[in-house]
């Protein structure tokens, strides 16, 4: 899915573009135009963009809704848990077990965690993405959502305490954490030197700065994807999730405020400007 979220989110900034102008940028990160194109028609038998002209492309309100579904999941590392936990618990029949299995994606995608076979938790209030999601899918019938700061019995444990409810094993940690550490490897073996090369060139174009923000954008929201970001006290030790991901948002940064205000690309970025430019102030 990479090229299809870098896709939706530039029709989502920009809302009306000319395939030429994805091509172009598209071609700058090695993608043929060819490829392109065919994403564009398969966006457009699933609604996601409508073609009034030919050559330009409109995101719809469904491609909106997909792109803020999935690909605009916010950093809870920097939000305040009140210690309230949000409960999905779901009973679809048989009958409808392509939206059942659709759903269930869904919430992982979104966070959730399986705490039993139809019963899943999360910490954070996105409640309004998960009812986008059973509208989407027409499974009010089956749905029951609750909120509650206590549990009874068999809470989920915090990190190093015991009990059969464990953050580890409801989300897999150990394995989010491997991929939070080899993007840390790629970053330190092989990226940073890229990117200083970039900072100093003197000839470089906004199209390079440009399409470097779209590669460090799209692994930070895989990672953020992947990761519940669990309050700290139901992480390990070890945890390398924020320290990652500062970093990446540290070179976003770094590369928004190269960008010049004149430049085509500038309105892609408009919500990454101020954080920006209070980082460098």
């Amino acid at each position: 899915m990479t090229v299809e979220k870098q896709l939706l989110y530039l029709l989502s900034k920009k809302r009306e573009m000319e395939g030429k102008e994805l091509i172009n940028i598209f071609e700058e990160m090695n993608y043929t135009p060819q490829s392109i194109r065919n994403i564009l028609s398969k966006f457009k038998r699933l609604s996601y963009i409508a073609s009034l002209e030919r050559g330009i492309y409109k995101i719809t309100p469904v491609g909106l809704d997909a792109h803020s579904l999935y690909f605009n999941k916010d950093n809870f590392y920097t939000k305040h848990w009140n210690g309230t936990w949000y409960f999905v618990l779901l009973e679809i029949p048989e009958t409808s077990r392509k939206k059942r299995d659709a759903f269930r994606k869904g919430l992982r995608d979104l966070g959730f965690g399986m705490l039993y076979k139809s019963v899943y938790v999360y910490p954070w209030n996105i409640i309004n993405k998960v009812l986008n999601l059973v509208d989407s899918l027409e499974i009010e019938d089956y749905i029951t959502i609750i909120s509650s700061n206590e549990f009874l019995l068999n809470g989920i444990n915090p990190e190093g305490s015991s009990g059969p409810n464990s953050a580890r094993s409801i989300w897999d940690l150990e394995e989010i954490n491997t991929n939070y550490k080899n993007i840390q490897t790629w970053l330190e073996t092989e990226y940073i030197t890229k990117f200083n090369s970039l900072i100093k060139d003197k000839n470089r174009d906004s199209l390079q700065i440009f399409t470097n923000f779209l590669l460090l954008k799209e692994i930070r929201d895989d990672l953020l994807l992947a990761d519940p970001m669990l309050p700290a006290e139901f992480l390990p030790g070890s945890w390398l999730g924020t320290s990652v991901l500062f970093s990446i948002d540290k070179h976003i940064q770094t590369l928004v405020a190269l960008l010049p205000e004149n430049s085509y690309y500038s309105s892609f970025v408009a919500d990454y400007k101020k954080l920006s430019d209070d980082h460098f102030r």
